[in-house]
């Protein structure tokens, strides 16, 4: 599957996030383009910017209004308007119309495989820098490298065999080994790998207060 750098696919160049992580247990390969690279997918991007200009998202008053323009402007551009020598894109590629296999939730216990996503992830290296009091980020969460690396760059690998992260100096030693218990299988499948902090809880000011009917108090 080829994908941009926008959520929730990306960046490309960085740890693959959760949906990402999904696809490659099932088996399907995932290619990031370049960043600000629409060369590289240009069929599709032209394609997206004759149905923006068809359809016109401006004008739409709701999301659901938007998917009937998107609807409607799809259907024109492929079974109305001569694309290819005089036929319409349907005419031209029947077989398009048979669509894919619906995706069988029942199956994805013997279809997905954690294997593939670990094996996947071993083959790259990542660049981290640790911060001053000596942690790195993975997944949004801290992980420790020791103060005296604060301010450098590490390298940062995932051990397939062990599941562990490995981070390494510009020799390429060890530093650190840390349990990657955000790669379990059952977080992947419920795509709840990034660890997530609790909004903070803002202190009310003098302008978030409620006001009490005519002859109360006010409410703070």
């Amino acid at each position: 599957m080829r994908v941009d750098n926008g959520a929730p696919w990306g960046p490309g160049g960085d740890l693959p996030p959760e949906l990402a992580l999904w696809l490659l247990g099932l088996g399907v390969e995932v290619h990031w383009n370049k960043p600000k690279q629409c060369t590289e997918n240009g069929v599709v991007e032209r394609s997206h910017g004759t149905l923006a200009g068809w359809a016109e998202p401006g004008t739409c008053r709701s999301a659901d209004d938007l998917q009937t323009q998107l609807g409607h402007a799809s259907r024109v551009q492929r079974e109305v308007y001569p694309a290819v020598r005089g036929q319409t894109r349907t005419a031209a590629y029947p077989r398009l119309s048979d669509g894919g296999t619906a995706y069988d939730r029942a199956r994805e216990g013997e279809q997905w495989d954690a294997q593939r996503v670990w094996r996947a992830l071993a083959r790259q290296v990542w660049t981290r820098r640790v911060d001053r009091v000596g942690r790195i980020s993975v997944y949004n969460r801290p992980l420790g490298v020791g103060r005296a690396y604060a301010g450098q760059n590490v390298s940062l690998r995932f051990d397939a065999a062990t599941q562990e992260w490995l981070i390494h100096d510009d020799a390429g030693g060890t530093l650190k080994r840390h349990p990657a218990p955000e790669l379990s299988r059952e977080r992947i499948v419920a795509l709840a790998v990034s660890h997530r902090r609790p909004p903070r809880k803002r202190r009310p000011t003098a302008k978030a207060r409620v006001l009490a009917p005519e002859g109360q108090p006010d409410a703070r």
